[in-house]
């Protein structure tokens, strides 16, 4: 064999996971070491090429550099591969295994990782210990990928933008890469599409109007090119007009988390819950006033499975069963002259007896709801300001369970303190720290305890204040007699998702209606 002539490649790869090991991992580093390796040695290693894989990642091969290796293997090109050490021909624990253990001995592919110790002609010490140093570069890429990851988090969390891309309607601002500016070339479509949606149209309406009239979708606006371009790609999906809805970064609050990869070794995205989503609150100037985001939200969940066509019927989406829960659904009959209303809950289970039909006249219903609505506006409030009251009563209950959350953070916080406390104490019990570093800790932990408690007590008084004034506003509209009757012929969608959370309908066609405000 020391006969043999072994045509070889020199591997060189380099990726941000290996972080403070930048340097010493440099090209550079790695290729002196491999060179000096090849002039040093007794061995005919007959070099042939190097391979480069600059900022790629080692936890898949899907790698420029890597690929062409194995292309040039496959054509004979090279029988031995020289790589500085396991990791840089990758941290991926099966792969890793297969190619050395499988693929490189069937193809009859020398390998060697000069500082693991490594060459898979002899048995070298470094095979021994194979299984153990595979494993150990998968765990440091997994424990890379959750440190990076937290890292990215906190960022996220202090409002820093972090896409490659901002979302439609916005644009990178030039002068800091973790902010966002307005695109004001698409601004007026973000309004137009909010405003369709307060007229009555359907996300599918609305994608069918854009695709109408050529306006150029998100992707073909960004000039992206995600592989084969199908026959559907400059037409607007409904899921994307839907996602835009609801994304509060169109009202100031940058919003990031919404999409993450499957794990750390997978490329996939995958979409996140909403509750795991990132929001900054005003980080950015605003589209969409949030009056009218709130009421959209409101909207679309009321259309949520609704027709799409013109015909959806006032109190859709509104009425609830009071006895299951479940929506109270707006049929015609055979005939279809007549609407009426029908538990779905008991049209989809009638065979099992769940729930009653609660079947009744919609129009005679909807008749009586709007003259109910009448009647609490005449008792209860001022015609001209009526809208503008149901808003501000929204925007104070916002405010108030905002303040309300700070406070929950806060004795989080405090909380996390005093048990820093208890830990360094046991600490300096067992000799872990010094009594100088305990006492230099337990001022620090003390006196950040006494201003978020300082915090809590600011936060709870204005809390009180925004009671007090609601209760004291409360009052004296109950005295205030109106002089104007509030009238309207045929309201609209938008007016009712403003005033109205549901309408229970009981079984014996009691009907209760559930306002978004507090009635005096």
């Amino acid at each position: 064999m020391k006969g043999k002539t072994y045509k070889t490649a020199l591997y060189i790869r380099l990726s941000r996971e290996d972080g403070d090991n930048m340097e010493s991992e440099s090209i550079k580093n790695q290729r002196d070491l491999l060179q000096m390796f090849l002039e040093q040695t007794e061995e005919k290693l007959l070099f042939v090429e190097e391979y480069v894989d600059d900022g790629y990642t080692g936890s898949n091969f899907n790698r420029p550099a890597w690929q062409k290796l194995l292309t040039d293997i496959d054509s004979g090109k090279i029988n031995t591969i020289i790589t500085k050490d396991l990791s840089r021909m990758g941290r991926d624990y099966i792969s890793m295994g297969e190619y050395i253990e499988r693929i490189f001995p069937e193809r009859g592919i020398r390998y060697i990782a000069l500082n693991d110790d490594i060459d898979t002609l002899y048995e070298t010490p470094g095979l021994e210990f194979l299984q153990f140093k595979l494993m150990f570069n998968d765990y440091y890429l997994k424990d890379t990928s959750k440190k990076i990851r937290k890292i990215v988090k906190a960022k996220k969390e202090k409002g820093q933008f972090l896409g490659w891309k901002a979302v439609y309607g916005y644009k990178k601002d030039p002068n800091d890469k973790h902010k966002i500016i307005v695109d004001e070339e698409v601004r007026p479509i973000i309004e137009r599409m909010f405003n369709l949606v307060i007229d009555g149209k359907s996300p599918r309406q609305i994608a069918n109007t854009f695709s109408d009239e050529h306006i150029p979708t998100p992707s073909v606006y960004a000039n992206l090119n995600r592989g084969m371009k199908s026959t559907a790609y400059e037409l607007w999906c409904p899921r994307t007009i839907e996602e835009m809805l609801t994304n509060e970064t169109y009202i100031g609050n940058l919003t990031q988390g919404r999409r993450r990869k499957l794990n750390y070794k997978s490329k996939k995205e995958i979409r996140t819950p909403k509750e795991e989503w990132i929001i900054t609150e005003n980080t950015h100037e605003a589209i969409i006033d949030k009056k009218v985001f709130n009421t959209v939200q409101d909207l679309l969940k009321k259309n949520k499975n609704k027709p799409t066509g013109n015909n959806i019927q006032l109190l859709s989406g509104f009425m609830v069963c009071k006895e299951c829960g479940h929506a109270i659904g707006i049929n015609k009959s055979s005939d279809g002259k007549r609407k009426y209303c029908c538990c779905t809950y008991y049209i989809s289970h009638s065979k099992y007896g769940l729930c009653t039909p609660h079947s009744c006249n919609y129009d005679k219903l909807e008749n009586a709801i709007l003259e109910e609505i009448k009647k609490m506006c005449t008792e209860y409030l001022d015609s001209s300001t009526f809208k503008d009251k149901v808003d501000e009563a929204k925007k104070k209950n916002d405010i108030k369970v905002k303040l309300q959350k700070e406070i929950n953070m806060l004795d989080r916080k405090v909380s996390s303190r005093l048990s820093y406390i208890d830990k360094i104490y046991e600490d300096k019990l067992k000799g872990d720290i010094d009594i100088e570093m305990f006492n230099r800790l337990t001022i620090k932990y003390k006196e950040e305890i006494e201003q978020w408690k300082s915090k809590k007590s600011e936060v709870e008084l204005e809390l009180n204040n925004i009671d007090k004034e609601d209760t004291n506003k409360e009052k004296e509209e109950t005295l205030k007699k109106i002089n104007e009757y509030l009238s309207f012929e045929k309201p609209s969608r938008n007016l009712l998702v403003n005033l109205i959370d549901k309408i229970l309908i009981s079984e014996d066609k009691t009907v209760e209606i559930h306002y978004k405000f507090k009635l005096a």
